[in-house]
Parts: structure tokens; C-alpha cells; sequence
């Protein structure tokens, strides 16, 4: 192998021994949020007497403008890794956020607010309550 061929191959290693430090500080910078949209979820469609039909038109659609509602406000994070969705009881979805795009979202008139996420565990036999920071879902 030439010199030059020799000195290339070198530095492209090096360049992908410093290129991992980076990707893992940016996923290191990625904390588990919370995104509530302002828009209400679809259990406030019930009517209190006949309850909600999930499987209805009306529910069919509403859901399809949440989920709509979502995708707009997804767009200005598009690097984030979401983790669930959410359209009946809650309308939202958990996501990786860095701080940059907690501070994107919590500009956007659609977001009512983004919350750290937490896993609450109730211990048996007790008042007792820990919180866990969730794993990241990958």
C-alpha cells in the first residue's frame, strides 16, 4: 500500500473514531417528553348519556384531525424519535426531544405543553411513590 493510500486510510479511521463520541452525545442530549396538543382528545366527544363509539364517522374523522394535528407539529421536530401516540383519553405523544426542540415545540400555538416524562410506580402496601426516568425506546 502507497504512503498516500496508507495516510488516507488513517485519518478516515480517525474520523470515525471521533465521529462516535458525537452521535453519542447527541443521543445522550435526547431526555423522554411529554407533548400535550391543545386541540381536546377524542373522549371529549362522549355526550355523557350514549358514551363514544370509537368506530363511528364522526370518531373516524375526529381522530383523523388529531392525527393530522400531530404530523404538523411533528414536522418541526423531524429528527425526533416518538415513542407512542395518543388520541383518546390524551391528546399527544412521547418523544426523544433535545432542549432545542423542547423549546421549538413549546413555541408552536398547537402545543398546550411539553413535560418531562416519568414512570410513576406505586409500591405495594403503601402511600409510597417512586419515579423512574423512562428508557429510551430504540
Amino acid at each position: 500500500m502507497s504512503t498516500f493510500r496508507l495516510c488516507i486510510a488513517i485519518l478516515a479511521g480517525m474520523a470515525s473514531i471521533h465521529a462516535l463520541p458525537v452521535a453519542a452525545q447527541a443521543a445522550a442530549a435526547r431526555q423522554s417528553y411529554l407533548v400535550q396538543l391543545r386541540a381536546p382528545p377524542l373522549a371529549s366527544q362522549a355526550d355523557g348519556v350514549h358514551g363514544l363509539d370509537t368506530h363511528s364517522d364522526a370518531a373516524r374523522r375526529y381522530t383523523a384531525q388529531l392525527e393530522a394535528q400531530q404530523r404538523a407539529v411533528l414536522a418541526l421536530v423531524p429528527d425526533a424519535p416518538v415513542q407512542y401516540r395518543y388520541t383518546t383519553a390524551f391528546n399527544g405523544f412521547a418523544a426523544m426531544l433535545t432542549p432545542a426542540e423542547v423549546t421549538r415545540l413549546q413555541a408552536s400555538p398547537d402545543v398546550a405543553r411539553v413535560s418531562p416524562g416519568s414512570i410513576e410506580h406505586t409500591q405495594d402496601g403503601g402511600n409510597e411513590k417512586s419515579r423512574a426516568r423512562p428508557r429510551d425506546q430504540r
